[in-house]
């Protein structure tokens, strides 16, 4: 716009006080020393298979997105020369709290005019780290011309959204922080509202848009649409142009998405809700299920990292680990076989009379196997009293005689034989494992005597 004067007596006054006013300091409030972005930042849990646990997240966003592409556009006709100032004057000031918060930043510059004028729109500066190069091109910036009230801002916008020449990053938060007092041309250059927001969109770029004049900037509706659509923040201001911009920078979405780094397969890690959207520097939280597949090697532990990303970029710090204890639950398998004597000779076969039995002599061989125990110990137990003999383990060989009416005893037996077990009635085997499982018994019969 091209006329800067005021108007009014009312609007002189307007400007003379807030003109008076000194720049206000936006202090980005970090979080508390030590503490974690992510909390708890490790989970450590005992889950059987099959089971699942479930944690409460909290992630802390950082005041200001993740590694900032900045673009600052501005209105360069003739009513623009406080605004311009200000940001002039305080860009250091904007370039050092951004870095501070996130050393990642990277800064570009444009201007836009009207289409009365030489050059509508011109990149000052692609993205860039030298804040010194984006400072110089800041003061390159000239409140002149405009002719009319709308200007040309819905083309420059579209123009950076879609030039490559504007150097967006594509692994950073891509911002336009957008400053002007009139509304614009629509279409602009044959760009349309409705085209310009689909291509800020399809850029992924948030807009910032700040009126430093009586609210026309938003006039026709155009930068509460755009604002809106982009996940950006419209503000107004007097004359703290710099102030408004880092104020609009700290509200702005952040979108928290959990994503699984390297985990063990038997593990599944899920989130409720699956991403969640909050405006940086507040919290996040999620519900996080982590289950344990039935057929996890137990008596192991199984790791997994999950990183929490921001605006689809991983940031160091936003993760954590998992840590899952899967004890052993399954009992030890058991047998027993007929084995032969000290001797060596054979097993007897059944004999012909039915009282003989399956082993007549009695030399057992018990066996037993386990998941996770390489040993574990072996019982024998008297099914006509409470007496139980061992441990034994898997490979020894017993002899066991059916007696009875006698004391069931167990005394150590000859040559490869272990023991020799006397017990009331049949022999019953089982086994427990390191971990306490204990089998289900099995029945090694042997013929009671001869009556």
């Amino acid at each position: 716009m091209l006329d800067a004067r005021p108007r009014t007596l009312l609007q002189f006054w307007a400007r003379a006080v807030v003109a008076a006013l000194p720049v206000v300091a936006f202090l980005l409030v970090p979080a508390p020393a030590g503490a974690a972005p992510v909390e708890p930042p490790s989970v450590s849990a005992t889950v059987a298979p099959g089971g699942s646990t479930t944690v409460q997240k909290t992630v802390q966003t950082p005041p200001i997105p993740p590694r900032p592409d900045i673009v600052f556009l501005a209105d360069n006709t003739g009513s623009m020369a406080d605004a311009i100032a200000n940001v002039r004057t305080n860009a250091s000031t904007i370039f050092a709290t951004v870095l501070a918060a996130q050393p990642e930043s990277q800064f570009g510059v444009a201007l836009y005019r009207d289409f009365t004028d030489a050059v509508p729109y011109f990149l000052n500066q692609p993205v860039t780290a030298n804040t010194a190069a984006v400072q110089a091109a800041i003061n390159t910036w000239t409140a002149t011309g405009g002719g009319d009230e709308p200007e040309a801002q819905l083309n420059a916008l579209f123009q950076l959204a879609t030039d490559p020449a504007v150097g967006f990053r594509p692994n950073s938060t891509r911002v336009i922080a957008w400053f002007g007092d009139a509304p614009g041309h629509d279409p602009s250059n044959g760009h349309t509202l409705a085209q310009t927001i689909s291509a800020l969109t399809a850029a992924n770029i948030r807009v910032i848009a700040i009126n430093t004049g009586a609210n026309r900037l938003d006039l026709t509706g155009q930068a509460t649409a755009i604002t809106g659509a982009t996940g950006g923040v419209l503000l107004s201001t007097g004359s703290d142009v710099a102030g408004a911009i880092l104020s609009g920078l700290q509200n702005l979405p952040v979108t928290v998405a959990p994503s699984l780094g390297t985990c063990h397969p038997a593990l599944t890690v899920t989130f409720t809700p699956a991403t969640q959207t909050v405006t940086s520097g507040q919290n996040a939280t999620f519900t996080e299920t982590i289950a344990v597949a039935a057929n996890a090697p137990q008596g192991t532990s199984l790791t997994c990292q999950v990183n929490f990303l921001l605006n689809g970029i991983q940031v160091a710090g936003f993760s954590q680990t998992i840590t899952i204890a899967v004890p052993d639950v399954t009992a030890p398998v058991v047998a027993c076989q007929p084995t032969t004597n000290p001797s060596g000779n054979n097993v007897p076969r059944a004999g012909e009379n039915p009282q003989s039995g399956q082993n007549p002599d009695g030399f057992y061989q018990v066996l037993a196997s386990d998941n996770v125990d390489p040993r574990p110990q072996i019982f024998v137990a008297d099914s006509a009293s409470s007496f139980v003999a061992g441990p034994f383990v898997s490979g020894d060989k017993l002899k066991i005689t059916q007696a009875p009416g006698a004391t069931p005893n167990s005394k150590p037996g000859p040559q490869d034989i272990v023991a020799h077990l006397q017990l009331n009635g049949d022999a019953l085997i089982f086994a427990r494992d390191a971990s306490g499982n204990v089998s289900a018994r099995v029945a090694c019969l042997v013929p009671p005597p001869p009556k």
